[in-house]
């Protein structure tokens, strides 16, 4: 699978809530780091982002550039009722993500998310 296809997969699980496929698809010694987190592992990413999480709407899927082992992905969305448009890179290692380090925004009001 490439990278692009990983992170579309990776993000319809979070969509769909499906934890089994999200940790398949992270590496050995995963990361992720955040204006809250600093290169937290699979386990503490579990408690602090994914169990925070109680509904995604659809992702709009901004942009996506893929190079190598790398990928920066942007995208709006509504996470727990409130529009969001983050930035993440991620690192890739042996096919699985390494890493992702996450940039948090708000959308303007006139994003397609802020219809909803």
């Amino acid at each position: 699978m490439n990278n692009e296809r990983l992170i579309k997969n990776y993000f319809t699980a979070w969509q769909n809530r499906d934890w089994d496929f999200v940790e398949s698809e992270l590496a050995e010694g995963f990361t992720f780091t955040s204006q809250y987190d600093d290169h937290i592992g699979k386990d503490e990413y579990k408690e602090k982002c994914w169990n925070a999480i109680r509904e995604i709407e659809d992702y709009e899927i901004v942009t996506i550039l893929a190079e190598g082992d790398e990928a920066f992905l942007w995208y709006k969305s509504r996470i727990n009722g409130e529009n969001v448009q983050n930035a993440e890179h991620f690192a890739f290692e042996d096919g699985k993500i390494k890493s992702v380090t996450v940039f948090f925004g708000r959308p303007e009001d006139d994003s397609p998310s802020a219809e909803k």
